[in-house]
Protein backbone atom coordinates (compact mmCIF):
# COMPACT_ATOMS: atom_id res chain seq x y z
CA UNK A 1 0.00 0.00 0.00
CA UNK A 2 1.56 3.40 -1.19
CA UNK A 3 0.37 6.63 -0.23
CA UNK A 4 1.09 9.95 -1.66
CA UNK A 5 1.94 11.36 1.87
CA UNK A 6 4.93 11.73 4.20
CA UNK A 7 5.62 8.96 6.73
CA UNK A 8 4.48 9.83 10.37
CA UNK A 9 7.63 9.20 11.82
CA UNK A 10 9.49 11.28 9.42
CA UNK A 11 9.88 14.45 11.36
CA UNK A 12 11.14 12.42 13.94
CA UNK A 13 14.02 10.63 12.38
CA UNK A 14 14.78 13.82 11.54
CA UNK A 15 15.39 15.05 14.47
CA UNK A 16 17.27 12.67 15.88
CA UNK A 17 19.69 13.01 12.74
CA UNK A 18 20.06 16.09 13.73
CA UNK A 19 19.82 16.03 17.83
CA UNK A 20 22.53 12.64 17.30
CA UNK A 21 24.88 15.06 15.21
CA UNK A 22 24.89 17.86 17.49
CA UNK A 23 25.75 15.60 20.06
CA UNK A 24 28.47 13.87 18.77
CA UNK A 25 29.87 17.26 17.96
CA UNK A 26 29.85 18.61 21.55
CA UNK A 27 31.03 15.14 22.72
CA UNK A 28 34.09 15.30 20.10
CA UNK A 29 34.64 18.66 20.94
CA UNK A 30 34.68 18.13 24.93
CA UNK A 31 36.59 14.90 24.57
CA UNK A 32 39.34 16.38 22.55
CA UNK A 33 39.62 19.54 24.80
CA UNK A 34 43.49 19.80 26.34
CA UNK A 35 43.17 18.19 29.96
CA UNK A 36 45.38 18.63 33.02
CA UNK A 37 47.50 15.16 33.80
CA UNK A 38 45.47 13.13 35.93
CA UNK A 39 46.07 9.74 36.76
CA UNK A 40 43.57 7.12 35.26
CA UNK A 41 40.89 5.89 37.68
CA UNK A 42 39.05 2.84 36.69
CA UNK A 43 35.85 3.43 38.46
CA UNK A 44 36.12 7.53 38.33
CA UNK A 45 33.13 9.49 37.93
CA UNK A 46 34.23 10.04 34.31
CA UNK A 47 32.65 6.42 33.76
CA UNK A 48 29.74 7.28 34.09
CA UNK A 49 30.13 10.49 31.55
CA UNK A 50 30.94 8.02 29.06
CA UNK A 51 28.53 5.56 29.76
CA UNK A 52 26.05 8.23 29.71
CA UNK A 53 27.34 9.90 26.54
CA UNK A 54 27.11 6.44 24.57
CA UNK A 55 23.80 5.97 25.95
CA UNK A 56 22.22 9.21 24.50
CA UNK A 57 24.27 8.75 21.06
CA UNK A 58 23.06 4.98 20.85
CA UNK A 59 19.22 6.28 21.16
CA UNK A 60 19.61 9.43 19.17
CA UNK A 61 21.03 6.93 16.49
CA UNK A 62 18.46 4.52 16.77
CA UNK A 63 16.05 6.95 16.43
CA UNK A 64 16.95 8.62 13.53
CA UNK A 65 18.19 5.40 11.80
CA UNK A 66 15.91 3.16 13.05
CA UNK A 67 16.88 -0.07 10.61
CA UNK A 68 20.35 0.80 11.25
CA UNK A 69 20.82 -0.41 14.92
CA UNK A 70 23.65 -2.71 14.19
CA UNK A 71 25.65 -0.03 12.37
CA UNK A 72 25.45 2.77 14.35
CA UNK A 73 26.48 0.84 17.13
CA UNK A 74 29.62 -0.44 15.43
CA UNK A 75 30.60 3.44 14.18
CA UNK A 76 30.00 4.43 17.86
CA UNK A 77 32.07 1.66 19.30
CA UNK A 78 34.66 3.08 16.25
CA UNK A 79 34.00 6.31 17.34
CA UNK A 80 34.69 5.78 20.90
CA UNK A 81 37.99 3.89 20.47
CA UNK A 82 39.04 6.52 17.88
CA UNK A 83 38.43 9.06 20.71
CA UNK A 84 40.69 7.34 23.30
CA UNK A 85 42.99 7.00 20.35
CA UNK A 86 43.58 10.85 19.59
CA UNK A 87 43.25 11.39 23.15
CA UNK A 88 47.08 9.03 23.82
CA UNK A 89 48.44 11.27 21.51
CA UNK A 90 50.92 13.95 23.09
CA UNK A 91 49.20 16.78 21.41
CA UNK A 92 46.68 16.55 23.17
CA UNK A 93 47.69 16.09 26.56
CA UNK A 94 45.45 13.49 28.05
CA UNK A 95 45.59 9.93 28.39
CA UNK A 96 43.61 7.04 26.44
CA UNK A 97 42.10 4.55 28.73
CA UNK A 98 40.57 1.31 28.15
CA UNK A 99 38.22 1.56 30.81
CA UNK A 100 36.50 4.53 29.18
CA UNK A 101 36.09 2.23 26.05
CA UNK A 102 34.58 -0.41 28.66
CA UNK A 103 31.95 2.48 29.74
CA UNK A 104 31.37 3.66 26.25
CA UNK A 105 30.53 -0.26 24.85
CA UNK A 106 27.91 -0.32 28.56
CA UNK A 107 26.53 2.74 27.19
CA UNK A 108 25.85 1.65 24.05
CA UNK A 109 24.08 -2.17 25.01
CA UNK A 110 22.01 -0.27 27.80
CA UNK A 111 20.94 2.08 24.75
CA UNK A 112 20.15 -0.41 22.81
CA UNK A 113 18.19 -2.09 25.25
CA UNK A 114 15.90 0.93 26.09
CA UNK A 115 15.36 2.09 22.20
CA UNK A 116 14.12 -1.90 21.43
CA UNK A 117 12.00 -1.80 24.98
CA UNK A 118 10.75 1.47 23.67
CA UNK A 119 10.28 0.70 20.35
CA UNK A 120 8.10 -2.77 21.75
CA UNK A 121 5.92 -0.64 24.25
CA UNK A 122 5.16 1.86 21.36
CA UNK A 123 1.73 1.22 20.84
CA UNK A 124 1.22 0.07 16.33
Amino acid sequence: MKSGGARPDAGLRWAGRVLFLTTALLITDLALQPGLPTPPVIFGPDKIEHLLAFFVLTVLARMGWPWRGWLMSGILVCYGVGIELVQGTAAIGRSASAADVAADLIGIGLGLIFANLFRQARPG
